[in-house]
């Protein structure tokens, strides 16, 4: 059943990008701690504790704008299966977790994942989550973008 419910997600995400008559206006976020707008990483291994940690996750700031939703684009440079989660994370330390499959992604060709925040309260980060260990050495590029 999620995985129905992720292609939903993902086909809406897409009808609410590329039609016209929903158009959105949409902004790239910023990489926390780094710079530009989208990261490329190879998937590391996972961690093993608080000393060894894997590069799976990647944070997005949303600054003081308010967005309705967050559209997420994973586009692979190595085909295969991926561990994919996306969370909203809100200033009272809490979190909606909006997205969390394994995904077989073909190479060269981007992902998007859609989330929506919560009625009256903004998020001020997204966080990205991209590995697994069926996807360690694989590479991709992600971006996130907030959208009213």
């Amino acid at each position: 059943m999620l995985k129905q419910i992720g292609s939903v997600m993902f086909a809406g995400a897409i009808a609410l990008i590329s039609s016209p008559v929903n158009a959105q206006t949409c902004a790239a976020l910023p990489v926390v701690g780094g710079s530009g707008r989208r990261v490329e990483k190879t998937v590391s291994p996972p961690g093993a504790g608080p000393v060894v940690r894997d590069n799976w996750n990647t944070d997005f700031s949303v600054g003081r704008q308010g967005y309705r939703s967050y559209v997420a684009t994973i586009t692979p440079k190595n085909g295969g299966t991926y561990t994919i989660l996306m969370n909203l994370k809100y200033s009272n330390d809490s979190v909606d977790k909006v997205f969390d499959e394994k995904v077989t992604l073909k190479q060269g060709q981007p992902y998007r994942i859609q989330g929506t925040t919560r009625i009256g309260s903004a998020p001020y980060q997204v966080n990205l989550s991209v590995g697994g260990v069926e996807a360690i050495g694989n590479t991709y590029v992600a971006s996130v973008a907030g959208c009213r």
